[in-house]
């Protein structure tokens, strides 16, 4: 007598394994998705705080380019920080948000603009500019303004926790 499988029971196992792969390819591309929101959030911070600390230390962007301020990845990273088309953040392969560089002018501090891109209104690019922690920064003013203009102040206590607030951490009391 031969020992083998019968046909029902490969055919049993073949349904169990689409049903098994039916539920998992979901799971793992919604977990991509939220690791390019994760990335391109973090690769957000780090760019504010790197553009802080280049002006603090310099006092002026002059004529610098994204790539001698940062090393996080930004299309256009070799034109001027201070150019409207320079400083794409990607996500999902795609631009989602462009970020200029602008020097202290009179009454108006040094400061960095946040911009949607076209490519904000689908895909992943969509979920990125809707998390909480990239709202603040494009809903951010300068002192002064009221309306909310994507404008950062460099060196302001905004920052961007996890929960998405603005608020800074209270300093402990002694």
């Amino acid at each position: 007598m031969k020992k083998g499988f019968t046909m029902i029971e490969l055919i049993f196992v073949i349904v169990i394994l689409g049903i098994l792969a039916s539920v998992a390819i979901p799971r793992l591309a919604a977990t991509r998705e939220d690791a390019e929101i994760s990335a391109a959030v973090a690769n957000l911070r780090t760019l504010v705080s790197d553009a802080t600390a280049y002006y603090t230390a310099k006092g002026d962007f002059g004529s610098a380019t994204w790539n001698q301020i940062t090393n996080v990845p930004l299309s256009g990273a070799t034109a001027t920080v201070t150019t409207a088309t320079s400083g794409k953040l990607k996500a999902g392969g795609k631009d989602c948000i462009t970020v200029q560089l602008q020097n202290k002018t009179d009454g108006t501090p040094a400061h960095i603009v946040f911009t949607k891109d076209t490519a904000a209104s689908s895909g992943v690019c969509k979920q990125v500019v809707e998390s909480a922690p990239v709202k603040v920064y494009l809903d951010s003013t300068l002192p002064g303004q009221t309306t909310p203009t994507g404008k950062m102040a460099i060196g302001s206590n905004t920052s961007i926790y996890e929960t998405g607030t603005t608020t800074p951490k209270p300093k402990p009391t002694t």
